[in-house]
């Protein structure tokens, strides 16, 4: 089987070197490179123009399955034999505990402080959010965490986290936020101390005013390269054979 990963991200690199030591012939390409391929691999997060897209869509043939992350470019362009990994349960599972775990490094670089005894609000209980919770409260740190379905906040509790409201921004070390969604305003930013760390990890920004957040995006591919790799890995390997 031939694969293409038309990719310049660092864990498309280790993805092939993981296809190559499960038996696939695999191979990163850039657009004009593309040789109907079995398979084209095209990363979680778009990278490619809508003409380097239908270069791609040229290069293919009407039987190469296409891996993608979900976008409306691809969709429109590929039609047939769409396959979009970026929505299987065990990547988006592997995927926030990496991304969980990757922003130890940006809050270390960021404050240059431990975790111990700081008090951290999290605003979201997704996948993101209870990772999050997990591995900071290991470290020492006191939770908080802001959600707004009452069985959502009934399972922070159960967790062992305080479930707060937005408000209680004002009184903690650091907020963080995986919604992706502005929730917090520029009245309540305001209000929070000048020293209390905002960090952004969802895809659209929960602070409606941001020149105090510090952006977390994309964390696996940045820090976590291997990792991440094998978290796709594991969600495409079901589709290849």
């Amino acid at each position: 089987m031939n694969i293409d990963i038309a990719s310049k991200d660092e864990r498309y690199f280790y993805l092939c070197e993981l296809l190559k030591d499960n038996g696939y012939y695999s191979r990163i390409v850039s657009p004009s490179e593309v040789a109907s391929p079995d398979v084209i691999i095209l990363p979680i997060k778009r990278e490619h123009s809508e003409n380097e897209l239908f270069e791609i869509s040229r290069n293919t043939s009407s039987k190469t399955k296409v891996l993608f992350g979900g976008d409306e470019a691809t969709m429109k362009i590929f039609k047939n034999n769409l396959i979009d990994y970026s929505k299987n349960e065990y990547f988006l599972s592997d995927n926030a505990q990496i991304t969980a775990e990757a922003f130890l490094k940006i809050w270390q670089d960021t404050t240059m402080s431990s975790l111990r005894d700081k008090k951290i609000l999290i605003s979201g209980y997704g996948r993101i959010g209870k990772h999050l919770a997990k591995i900071l409260s290991g470290l020492g740190a006191e939770i908080y965490v802001y959600a707004r379905r009452e069985e959502v906040k009934n399972k922070i509790k159960i967790d062992g986290f305080y479930s707060v409201n937005l408000d209680f921004a004002k009184e903690v070390d650091a907020v963080i936020n995986t919604v992706p969604a502005v929730i917090f305003s520029s009245e309540l930013i305001s209000q929070i101390p000048r020293g209390t760390y905002l960090f952004e990890l969802a895809s659209v920004s929960g602070f409606e005013k941001t020149e105090r957040v510090n952006f977390a995006l994309g964390l696996p591919g940045k820090i976590l390269p291997k990792t991440a790799a094998e978290a796709i890995y594991k969600a495409i390997i079901s589709f290849l054979d």
